[in-house]
């Protein structure tokens, strides 16, 4: 998942480098082409999986701060597992940078993207709840599912 504007920015210039790479393994001439198929084929297989999932990644972090400024955005949550990444989204759909958010937690830039880099992991509750007030994070289903 893309972070922030940096790691966007190098998204980007990753993709283009591999579509380079790409055009370049297509070239009839290239030594894989003409010697080991198999191996050209695996490298060209891996470039455009390589593509698609930046592409991906490219696409949601895109939709995160292009919603409609004042507007409300949702995030579905099947598990408490999956607070971390809720929290990281919001974050980026609400325009706040890492340093921002960071300032207002009173913690250093450096441990936030350790923090998100990490997906929380390490962070305790009372430092998740904090998060989740600064970015308005409420919760519309008040239910909660044991399962023994």
């Amino acid at each position: 998942m893309i972070l922030n504007e940096i790691e966007y920015q190098n998204t980007k210039n990753r993709i283009e480098g591999f579509k380079r790479t790409l055009i370049n393994l297509d070239n009839p001439d290239h030594p894989l082409k003409q010697n080991n198929l198999v191996l050209w084929q695996l490298n060209k297989d891996a470039l455009m999986s390589m593509i698609d999932d930046f592409t991906s990644q490219i696409e949601e972090y895109e939709q995160l701060i292009n919603h409609p400024e004042n507007h409300q955005i949702s995030f579905e949550i099947d598990s408490i597992e999956s607070l971390p990444l809720v929290l990281i989204k919001a974050r980026i759909a609400s325009q706040i940078s890492q340093k921002e958010l960071a300032l207002k937690l009173g913690i250093s830039e450096t441990l936030l993207k350790k923090y998100e880099d990490r997906q929380y992991e390490s962070a305790n509750l009372s430092q998740l709840l904090e998060v989740s007030r600064i970015l308005g994070i409420a919760l519309k289903q008040k239910t909660i599912v044991v399962v023994s």
